[in-house]
């Protein structure tokens, strides 16, 4: 698998199924927060340059 099949959490995280299983869904909102951060901050950048040096 890949980097989420090397993930184990700590015992007594989950309730049944694959240790992975519980924290699969949290891992994916986290890292698609994260590409959302990363268009944002764009973004802003693009604002402050058209602002500050007129493009």
């Amino acid at each position: 698998g890949g980097p989420i099949a090397d993930f184990e959490p700590p015992p007594g995280d989950y309730v049944s199924g694959e240790p992975w299983q519980a924290v699969a869904p949290l891992r994916y909102f986290n890292d698609r927060a994260g590409s959302i951060y990363a268009g944002s901050n764009e973004i802003q950048r693009n604002i402050l340059a058209k602002a500050a040096l007129g493009l």
